[in-house]
């Protein structure tokens, strides 16, 4: 699972880092992204260029926005054959930036919040898929763009709190993902990576300030 990112870097860095366009945007830091909210991609294998999305993929052919909430994530083991992600797989990915994500720790009835970094907050890319939604139910209404986010096996470090991780894409692979070919959707290797344990501030979603990132 992977249900919550941080996106601190400007805009300007990750318009350079990940070789597109700057878009015609501000964006300010965002410490809580959640699901359900819209997030900066980069998508386009010819010409890149940065969007927003929705988290919570809705397929084309879905009646409803429901399955939204069950398609926040996909598995790299069946993203290409289950019927929600098969045809994003195949023509529409997308690269999510980030520069933290959080994972939870059970410990009784609590949830203690882990968050997860490269180099203290470098920039690093996620694997998604995207997909244009019309909702059938509604005369005239407008598409929809939303994504997931593929999630692999956890890595040595990310194990400690959860079995599973995010697809975290290496730079060198960022245009062949964009482009619809094969890479590897393993576990990033953990050179670099550290957790540590943040506020509990984090676990309300509509929390949004820097204390989530904060010492417990």
């Amino acid at each position: 699972m992977c249900g919550r990112i941080t996106l601190r870097t400007n805009i300007h860095t990750i318009a350079n880092e990940l070789q597109a366009p700057l878009p015609g945007l501000e964006t300010v830091p965002r410490y809580n992204v959640s699901p359900g909210q819209f997030v900066l991609a980069i998508r386009g294998a010819d010409q890149r260029e940065i969007v927003q999305l929705k988290w919570g993929l809705i397929p084309s052919w879905s009646k409803d926005a429901k399955i939204a909430f069950s398609c926040l994530n996909a598995r790299a083991d069946t993203v290409k054959t289950k019927p929600a992600f098969r045809s994003a797989y195949k023509s529409r990915r997308c690269l999510v930036p980030a520069d933290g994500y959080y994972e939870w720790l059970r410990e009784g009835k609590e949830k203690l919040p882990y968050l997860y970094e490269f180099g203290g907050g470098k920039l690093f890319s996620l694997a998604g898929l995207w997909e244009t939604w019309t909702d059938p139910a509604v005369a005239g209404a407008l598409p929809l763009q939303t994504f997931t986010l593929i999630t692999t096996e956890a890595n040595e470090l990310a194990a400690e709190v959860h079995d599973r991780m995010p697809v975290i894409v290496h730079a060198e692979d960022r245009q062949a993902w964009l482009a619809g070919d094969e890479i590897p959707l393993v576990p990033y290797e953990t050179t670099g990576m550290s957790a540590r344990r943040v506020s509990k501030v984090v676990n309300n979603s509509r929390n949004e300030g820097a204390e989530c990132i904060a010492a417990p």
